[in-house]
């Protein structure tokens, strides 16, 4: 039987605090396949779409989060695209910069040589309202959970903690990925209880018990044994699916490429004969025929005499 991914949103301690766990190892796999990343790149891009994810849980309704990741080292920064659905997609800048396979295993690996330490993190918050909420703060580590975690406690002033882990085999393939997001709730009197978490659950555990276990099977799980002994207090408001999805299209790159300037359009048509349109996020590639170039350039060709 398939395991799917999932993403909870819960409560602790008669909601002293919020919680957030998500599975993310068949998305992940998914993702890294798309972008061919294996090993350290695989993490990154692990750790990086399972923290977007659980940025995504504001609201109850469509909500959109863009995290960016962007560091000095070889990586060049990891992207991502996560939406309260559970769907998400993700990208690396130079996935193939950094060690493919070697000896991985149990033991947390540090992305701070790949990732970098000089860089910001970037988070766009769409809730569906007139404006977007965008903050940004500066990277430190290069392991991107507790980054993300120094965003959320610096941009957004709530007590956080969040641990983000993902495994790959010798051979750099993935093998398990999941997170977990504890956070206070206004003047719920929380804080005591992140911070005692903090200290508690360090950054080895969740990659360790991932090991252990090959792997979690539900989002519930994983925050019940991450938060042992206090899980008995945890409250599961809400379960959904994780998947990647991309909504690039057909139509949507040729709208694009309507935006560009007639004299660009013409280039393509008299130079290379077609235009080759690659999505960053998924790989799709979208070929226009000289034809079809030719019919987006008079459409977007200014009213006047023919030519």
């Amino acid at each position: 039987m398939s395991v799917h991914d999932t993403i909870i949103r819960c409560l602790l301690e008669n909601g002293r605090a919020r919680v957030v766990a998500a599975t993310t190892t068949q998305t992940v796999r998914e993702i890294a396949r798309r972008h061919d990343a294996r090993g350290v790149a695989a993490v990154a891009l692990g750790r990086a779409v399972t923290a977007g994810l659980t940025l995504a849980t504001l609201t109850k309704d469509e909500e959109q989060v863009t995290l960016q990741v962007l560091g000095d080292g070889p990586l060049g920064g990891v992207t991502v695209d996560a939406r309260s659905s559970g769907r998400v997609r993700a990208y690396l800048k130079h996935p193939g910069a950094v060690p493919q396979s070697g000896e991985f295993g149990s033991v947390r690996v540090s992305l701070a040589e790949a990732v970098g330490t000089k860089g910001v993190v970037s988070v766009i918050r769409d809730l569906g309202l007139a404006q977007n909420y965008a903050g940004q703060t500066a990277l430190k580590t290069g392991e991107i959970d507790s980054d993300v975690e120094n965003y959320l406690v610096k941009s957004e002033q709530i007590d956080s903690v969040l641990r983000c882990d993902t495994l790959v085999d010798r051979e750099g393939e993935v093998v398990a990925s999941a997170g977990l997001l504890v956070q206070t709730l206004p003047q719920a009197g929380g804080a005591a209880l992140v911070e005692f978490i903090r200290q508690t659950l360090d950054e080895q555990r969740l990659g360790q018990m991932l090991s252990e276990v090959a792997g979690v099977s539900d989002a519930e799980t994983l925050a019940r044994r991450l938060l042992a002994p206090m899980c008995e207090s945890l409250q599961t408001l809400e379960s959904r699916p994780v998947t990647f999805f991309c909504p690039c299209s057909r139509a949507r790159v040729a709208a694009t490429l309507e935006m560009l300037h007639e004299e660009d359009l013409r280039a393509m048509i008299l130079e290379d004969n077609q235009a080759l349109v690659t999505c960053n996020f998924c790989g799709e590639d979208y070929v226009f025929s000289e034809s079809e170039l030719e019919l987006i350039r008079r459409k977007c060709r200014p009213a006047g005499p023919a030519s």
